[in-house]
């Protein structure tokens, strides 16, 4: 691969031919330009050497701006096609906006950067250094389209929800900006764990057109029937009745036949001071009674419920990074390496995520298996391997 371009080629050029590089790379399970290279019997760290000095050309912002602006357009594409068709699309496609933040594992040997430090890793479950980031996305049948990142600082004085809110502020100014060319967008759902059910966020989302679902504590106080009473107590005292009263109902049925109870109901909740609609389940039959709950009031229960479960496919998203393209073996040594490295492999994670879709639609012997068989099957094939060596060698 040829890096050294003639100077009136384009730093953005230059990134394009490396990046398709990578990809490709990555298409069969290399998740590196090193691992790349020695499958080809590349030696040489001639490459590596002009791969760093175009990095080094590039600022964060510049990085920043190419991404993003790439995420926003395909992503800008799909809303305006819907925008076009009938209200149920919205629905058929179960568009849903979700919020997370995950910790990528780094070691760095000596940093003074602001956002390095020592975070908890579910992955890892034990404290790790690295990096936290804040993911918004958007998932539109069964793709995840990760819109904007951001990072949390290591010095405990902003929080993740507060790194929340400014990416739910920069998806306002997008629907504000869609709306000015004529692209009118729903209300559309913002489904998010535990760790973000601060009052806070909820009135963010409000203030930028998302429908805010959470999760409450069980410790907090509602108002219900007139009496304020703790989520606990009312789970106890009202719901498990219910419950009761509903599988009695269902005896007589064939096992096939019986429903699930589900109890939607509204109630005042003190800790937010504001009506909103609440939903108990159990998931699977558990021994636990889960409860959600939207500030959408005429929300339905089975729609606050898909809404809510679509949270999975950032958690997915996430598990696509880590575990299958490797993230964590391409090393950086700072931020802004670190940053670059994310924006590709996400970059990569969005397209997997379609090729997925894709076979599976025309291949039923697909419908169970992932990205990792698609890999498989692509590192035993001649032509493909031609291609990417072609990509190695080849000049703008």
């Amino acid at each position: 691969m040829s890096l050294d371009f003639p100077e009136e080629v384009s730093q953005s050029r230059k990134l394009e031919k490396l990046l398709q590089v990578l990809i490709l790379g990555q298409l069969i399970g290399l998740p590196t330009l090193n691992s790349i290279l020695f499958k080809f019997g590349i030696r040489s760290n001639y490459h590596q050497i002009n791969c760093v000095k175009l990095y080094n050309r590039l600022t964060d912002r510049k990085i920043r701006q190419i991404f993003e602006y790439v995420f926003e357009q395909q992503f800008i594409s799909v809303l305006e096609d819907m925008s076009k068709k009938g209200s149920s699309c919205w629905s058929k496609k179960s568009v849903t906006a979700v919020i997370d933040d995950s910790v990528f594992r780094q070691w760095l040997e000596q940093s003074t950067d602001e956002y390095y430090g020592r975070y908890f890793s579910g992955q890892f479950r034990t404290t790790v250094y690295g990096y936290k980031v804040v993911t918004l996305g958007v998932e539109m049948a069964g793709v995840l389209y990760p819109v904007y990142f951001d990072f949390v600082r290591n010095d405990k004085t902003e929080k993740a929800v507060e790194v929340a809110k400014k990416l739910i502020k920069r998806w306002g100014a997008l629907v504000e900006k869609l709306k000015n060319q004529g692209v009118e967008l729903p209300i559309i759902h913002l489904s998010c764990d535990n760790g973000y059910r601060e009052i806070c966020l909820s009135q963010s989302c409000e203030d930028n057109h998302l429908s805010y679902i959470s999760v409450p504590k069980k410790s907090h106080l509602i108002e219900f029937s007139g009496q304020k009473t703790k989520l606990s107590n009312w789970l106890s005292d009202h719901y498990l009745k219910l419950e009761q009263a509903h599988q009695e109902t269902q005896k007589e049925l064939p096992v096939q036949e019986r429903t699930p109870f589900t109890y939607r109901f509204r109630a005042h909740y003190c800790s937010q001071n504001r009506e909103v609609t609440f939903l108990a389940f159990r998931l699977n039959g558990s021994k636990k009674v889960s409860i959600i709950y939207s500030t959408d009031k005429p929300i339905f229960a089975k729609t606050l419920r898909r809404h809510w479960f679509d949270r999975s496919y950032i958690e997915q998203f996430f598990k696509l990074l880590k575990h299958v393209l490797r993230i964590q073996e391409a090393r950086t040594t700072n931020k802004k390496d670190f940053e670059i490295k994310l924006w590709r492999f996400a970059f990569m994670a969005w397209h997997a995520q379609k090729i997925v879709m894709y076979v599976r639609r025309f291949c039923s012997d697909f419908d169970k298996k992932g990205f990792i068989a698609i890999q498989r099957i692509l590192s035993s094939d001649d032509d493909f391997l031609h291609l990417l060596q072609n990509n190695l060698i080849a000049k703008p």
